[in-house]
């Protein structure tokens, strides 16, 4: 993300990579920093690894509200940055307030693959979580269809692994290489 002006005190809302990447820049900046989690660090990640980021996050400063998700956000005062009230509620139903110059939601993927006409050429999607249905090289159904990166059903959600896989669809392509993702 791009701000004009310095985003003072944040709060991230997701426990992904995304979330948590932006977490260590925004704390090795010097911010004050605090990311807030619905259940678990790093879905779909290795436990044991995931809980160890989490905990060396916490050790070097970052503020985690685990187990709570945000039921409202206020403006308090304009300005750039302003102030937003967050509030919020815990699994176990107590409260959360506090307030913050900046929010970044991190909060997940849509696939946004309705409605640009995948179904008038008879891609597959994963009826559930709207995503491309694909073989083991990125290939839809449909012949010289591919997909690469997040829309890809059952693939990792992760930013370099797409980039590595356009690559690698691309050497596929022109006839350079075989090597799959």
């Amino acid at each position: 993300f791009s701000l004009p002006h310095a985003p003072g005190r944040t709060l991230l809302v997701g426990a992904s990579y995304i979330a948590l990447e932006c977490a260590g820049f925004l704390k090795g900046l010097g911010y004050d920093v605090t990311v807030m989690v619905r259940s678990i660090l790093l879905r779909g990640f290795d436990r044991q690894m995931a809980d160890n980021i989490g905990a060396y996050m916490e050790e070097h400063g970052i503020n985690f509200i685990r187990e709570c998700v945000p039921t409202s956000v206020e403006e308090v005062e304009a300005g750039t940055p302003g102030k937003y009230k967050v509030s919020g509620k815990y699994n176990d139903g107590t409260a959360y307030t506090d307030e913050f110059n900046t929010i970044v939601w991190a909060i997940g993927r849509d696939a946004c693959t309705q409605n640009i006409g995948l179904d008038k050429i008879g891609v597959q999607l994963n009826p559930k979580n709207g995503k491309v249905l694909h073989d083991a090289a990125e290939k839809t159904n449909v012949d010289n269809i591919y997909a690469i990166g997040d829309v890809l059903d059952d693939k990792p959600e992760l930013t370099p692994v797409a980039i590595q896989a356009g690559k690698l669809l691309a050497r596929r392509l022109a006839g350079k290489s075989s090597t799959l993702t």
